[in-house]
């Protein structure tokens, strides 16, 4: 009998040790994966009110270029290029326009990484909207 709880406790530790051992290596790589880095908690607002997306990149990201307040009546999208994230669901498609509803502002929450079609880096900032 002591045999048995002696080989089961030996089974029980090693099914604990691996899912530690799994625990802390997703965590020590969930901050940065395909060049994209997450903060901890979102970071500073971007003054933008509206985004055009120019490429979409997954089911709920894309590249856009933002519309700065002081081009609101030109309808032209000159600013910076960032990628807009969200967490509902939403499908994003080529040259639709995001618009930062009332109460609302966009918030950087990380950092994306990647290569141009002209192998040039580029870092750019990620952001969501969300409330104020």
């Amino acid at each position: 009998m002591k045999k048995w709880l002696i080989f089961g406790g030996g089974v029980l530790t090693g099914i604990v040790l691996t899912f530690v051992f799994a625990f802390i290596f997703s965590a020590s790589r969930s901050g940065s994966d395909d060049g994209i880095t997450w903060f901890e908690k979102p970071g500073d607002v971007i003054e933008v009110k509206a985004f055009q997306v120019f490429q979409v990149l997954g089911e709920d990201a894309a590249l856009v270029k933002g519309q700065t307040y002081e081009d609101l009546d030109l309808e032209i999208f000159t600013g910076a290029i960032y990628l807009l994230t969200n967490e509902d669901g939403k499908y994003y498609y080529d040259d639709e326009i995001v618009k930062v509803p009332d109460g609302k502002v966009a918030r950087q929450v990380g950092i994306y990484q990647y290569q141009t079609k002209s192998n040039f880096g580029k870092t750019v900032p990620i952001i969501q909207i969300m409330n104020k």
